[in-house]
């Protein structure tokens, strides 16, 4: 039932217990067939997959109980046949929408929805699942509830802003960005973890095999006595090729997770998404965006490309979330357009215009300390157990020494009127860009070691920050200039300009 007037109680879809049911029975699925087939016959084992069953089917009878009606300022929701739980969620509130359509959505023509709030950890209301027109029809009649004057406007008659295209990622964009990323080994290591956890034996049994042709391999070269170049050709050969195997994985998610990516601007609002099987969209008003964040790793750089992604206030995000909520900006773009978008978005200067000033001169000497250390033991330790050529490990002085200098050679921070940046890194870079009006807190911290060398370091958090995301953490700076700053961004803070 689409909600065409003010004060409609409204339903989900007729075939929405179905979707909740799938969504249970996939979350249960998985833990039950590998108790399964790599379970020990404990009793218990048994009674968690029937445990996780009741809960799907309480949750199946749960979804015939939602209900909706959206009054003048508010839109209320109704849950529950035994516990009934009735919350009133005022326009204002309603800060960040997702939507999200896989497969089974799109056959049946419909989409799952979340209401976000600017705080909490969970969504304000999630829709499994909506008709896409009613949840387009809902959308809308929210967007115009909070930008409509004293009088009720219709929602066919509120001015709509028109949709501007941001960026579009073609098919070429998201194979750079698959060789890009590593989430191929990502999942390959998760699965090896899986496998350990519920079954040592189990990975050990999968090593054997390649173990065995290892050692059928051996035995073939030392059968027919080839030479050390070919030796070492034929193992770099088959480097090559699982690393190949493992890149062409980390397309395959990328073109899965992202295909379609597109990202526009409607009027105050943001919205991105993307995606082949299943297509997840979120939108957020630009107000709510935090802190901006910029990837740059070795590979970014081979290929002249940055990765943008964005916090968004309204609730924790998971690490893998699938909701749809507003995370990435621009999973891969070149350099002139990540400088676009943040003009377009926060009117902010490019990465190269701002006035990036450097950490304390004996920052290196700070951040290589440890690794220092680190390697004369691993030296000694080394050398007590394989003599003489336990000493190789003293090349990681050099090495640290070298990598300090690389990364306090490129870490700096920026400051103007409007905005507080950071950079650091030196393989593999990372920037940090926050609106100092959306400062929630700022903290100077001094070590003893700090103190010792004069230096201080600057943690800064956002407005609703999401406990998983990263925060703004300045370090190793003279203690008069992080005093300094210290001083404007607690003013910040406080709302004193």
């Amino acid at each position: 039932m689409a909600p065409e007037r003010r004060g409609d109680e409204c339903r989900l879809h007729p075939f929405s217990w179905l979707f909740v049911l799938v969504a249970q029975l996939r979350g249960v699925a998985l833990p039950a067939i590998v108790l399964l087939l790599f379970g020990r016959g404990e009793w218990w084992e048994f009674l968690a997959i029937v445990g996780a069953v009741l809960l799907a089917l309480y949750s199946l009878v749960y979804s015939f109980g939602f209900r909706y009606r959206i009054s003048n300022d508010e839109l209320l929701v109704r849950e529950g046949i035994f516990d009934r739980t009735e919350r009133h969620i005022p326009f204002a509130r309603i800060q960040n929408i997702a939507r999200r359509s896989n497969l089974l959505h799109r056959l049946f023509g419909v989409t799952e929805l979340r209401l976000e709030s600017g705080g909490g950890t969970k969504p304000e209301a999630v829709m499994k699942v909506l008709r896409v027109s009613d949840a387009e029809a809902l959308v809308a009649l929210l967007r115009a509830s909070r930008t409509r004057s004293m009088v009720d406007v219709d929602v066919e008659q509120a001015a709509t802003p028109a949709k501007e295209v941001l960026l579009h990622l073609p098919l070429s964009e998201l194979v750079r960005f698959g060789l890009i990323s590593n989430r191929g080994m990502v999942v390959v290591a998760g699965a090896f973890a899986a496998f350990w956890q519920f079954s040592p034996e189990q990975p050990k049994s999968v090593l054997r095999v390649p173990i065995n042709w290892i050692a059928q391999m051996f035995g073939e070269v030392s059968a027919h006595h080839f030479g050390l170049l070919t030796v070492v050709g034929g193992g770099a050969l088959l480097l090559f090729l699982a690393f190949a195997a493992l890149r062409l994985l980390s397309v395959v998610l990328a073109i899965l997770g992202h295909y379609g990516f597109t990202l526009e601007r409607e009027g105050d609002r943001l919205g991105a998404g993307g995606g082949l099987l299943t297509h997840a969209h979120g939108s957020a008003r630009i107000d709510r965006l935090q802190m901006l964040h910029v990837e740059e790793s070795v590979l970014h750089r081979l290929f002249k490309r940055m990765s943008l992604k964005t916090d968004v206030a309204g609730g924790a995000r998971g690490a893998n979330d699938q909701s749809g909520k507003l995370h990435w900006l621009a999973p891969i773009a070149t350099v002139a357009q990540v400088d676009t978008l943040l003009a377009q978005v926060l009117a902010a200067p490019t990465l190269t215009a701002l006035l990036w000033r450097p950490l304390h001169a004996r920052a290196w000497r700070r951040r290589a300390r440890w690794s220092r250390v680190f390697w004369l033991f691993a030296s000694a330790g080394l050398t007590y157990l394989f003599g003489a050529l336990g000493l190789l490990a003293l090349i990681g002085v050099p090495w640290s020494v070298w990598s300090a200098r690389g990364w306090a050679g490129f870490t700096r921070y920026a400051l103007d009127d409007r905005f507080l940046a950071y950079r650091e890194g030196w393989w593999s870079r990372r920037y940090a860009l926050i609106e100092l009006d959306k400062l929630q807190a700022v903290e100077l911290k001094q070590s003893p070691f700090d103190r010792r060398h004069a230096m201080a370091s600057i943690a800064v958090d956002t407005m609703s920050a999401d406990p998983l995301g990263q925060r703004i953490d300045i370090p190793y700076l003279p203690v008069a200039e992080a005093r300094a700053l210290f001083a404007v961004l607690a003013r910040r803070c406080a709302g004193r300009v």
